[in-house]
């Protein structure tokens, strides 16, 4: 350049194109992951991942978010991986479990897990996606291989004082019969080779015979990513457990119907940020703890996934009510159909919309004469331009914190681009 003045030209990649890398990343591995399971936990999980080749796009935004949060903090994306199958796998059984429990047959066109294979081997599948998960933030190793589960010995195979000759193995005892080590013969030897590769494959060697050279440290500043990982996961977890206990409060308190319509809309949102909010907000903080973000900005990236994943929730609120059945891949009025109180319904009975509420305490089926109605009066009560503006504001709130993380634009202009199209594209 004329004068030595060097331009930096930073090349955007279009939404999609982020989307479409995020699958390509982040798919594999969770495929693999789940592909270790034992046989009916495996069967249970395939079923519930689906056909995600056929997916819409919006199914990537988490994993999209995780990545791109990685590397606005200056770290690899490739880092971020295992958090976001980890991500991945939470939002599974949760996904699993709120089907159960809203008694859901169908989604995005396919039968759900639970209504193939029955609740009780479905929630046993769930709660094997949500222990993978945090194997894989704890190791950081979605391709590690889950231990098969134990065969009982028989007693022609293990004699007490061993008949043929040998001895039955009672617990690691090493060649001198001290307790702690491997037992000793081609067992033995076995298992100290499989220990001595674990142990070689995480521990990272800059010399010969110097444990304590800078690996060493690499490897303990990797320990406590993995222990902010599996902490942010927990605390995600828990939010939506409680998330689930406020949705089933309502649904199952005897007094619900008696409930003034601002109870029902403060509860329906306080779900919904424990619910929709955690999980955003957890893929945007583990992406920016394995791109070493220092913990303000993990907690500014957390709180923009918290606010993103709200407005994200009314627009998907939204959907269920005036929804294009040939999108959704469900029937006209579906939350409606259910009765459910969606933020738009709790939005109208918080307005005083008397003749909703009469129609949802209506014994029996509604009509599709009756649930275009209950359409009308949720729109009328204003509820449903309310939710919106509700969802526009959390959008820029969302932004606001962006902001304040990662005050370079080009840093954060995939992240206001995925932000945006959420919101426009509800998964």
């Amino acid at each position: 350049m004329p004068g030595g003045v060097r331009l930096m030209v930073t090349v955007l990649r279009s939404v999609d194109d982020v989307l479409a890398w995020a699958g390509l990343l982040v798919e594999p591995p969770l495929r693999t992951a789940v592909g270790r399971l034992p046989a009916p936990s495996r069967d249970v999980a395939e079923l519930q991942l689906g056909g995600l080749d056929e997916d819409p796009p919006g199914v990537r935004t988490r994993a999209a978010l995780s990545l791109v949060c990685a590397g606005a903090v200056g770290g690899d994306p490739h880092d971020a991986v295992p958090g976001a199958v980890a991500v991945e796998l939470v939002h599974h059984w949760s996904v699993l479990q709120r089907d159960l429990f809203d008694g859901d047959l169908t989604r995005r066109h396919r039968p759900t897990a639970w209504s193939v294979v029955g609740p009780h081997p479905a929630t046993l599948g769930g709660e094997a996606m949500l222990a993978l998960a945090f194997d894989v933030a704890a190791t950081g190793d979605p391709t590690r291989r889950v231990p098969r589960p134990l065969r009982q010995a028989t007693r022609d195979r293990q004699q007490p004082g061993g008949t043929d000759g040998t001895r039955a193995f009672d617990g690691p005892r090493g060649d001198a019969g001290a307790p702690g080590d491997w037992p000793s013969g081609p067992l033995g030897h076995a298992h100290r080779n499989d220990d001595r590769a674990t142990r070689d494959r995480f521990v990272e060697r800059d010399g010969p015979g110097d444990p304590c050279a800078d690996g060493g440290r690499r490897q303990a500043a990797a320990a406590l990513v993995d222990r902010a990982g599996v902490r942010i996961l927990g605390d995600t977890v828990q939010q939506l457990l409680h998330g689930q206990h406020t949705v089933l409060g309502a649904t199952l308190d005897p007094d619900a119907a008696d409930r003034s319509g601002s109870d029902l809309l403060r509860d329906c949102i306080t779900a919904v940020e424990q619910r929709s909010g955690a999980l955003l907000g957890c893929a945007c903080a583990l992406g920016a703890v394995a791109g070493g973000g220092d913990p303000a900005t993990v907690e500014q990236l957390r709180l923009f996934g918290v606010r993103l994943g709200l407005a994200v929730q009314f627009a998907e609120d939204l959907l269920g009510i005036w929804g294009d059945p040939a999108v959704t891949g469900r029937p006209t009025f579906p939350d409606l159909r259910r009765r459910r109180r969606s933020l738009p319904v709790a939005a109208a009975l918080a307005a005083g919309a008397d003749e909703l509420a009469d129609l949802l305490r209506r014994e029996g089926r509604l009509s599709d004469a009756e649930l275009e109605r209950a359409a009308k009066v949720i729109e009328r009560s204003g509820a449903r331009s309310w939710c919106v503006q509700q969802g526009e504001d959390l959008l820029a709130q969302a932004l606001l914190a962006l902001d304040l993380a990662i005050p370079e634009p080009a840093a954060v202009a995939e992240l206001v681009a995925l932000a945006r199209w959420a919101t426009r594209h509800p998964a």
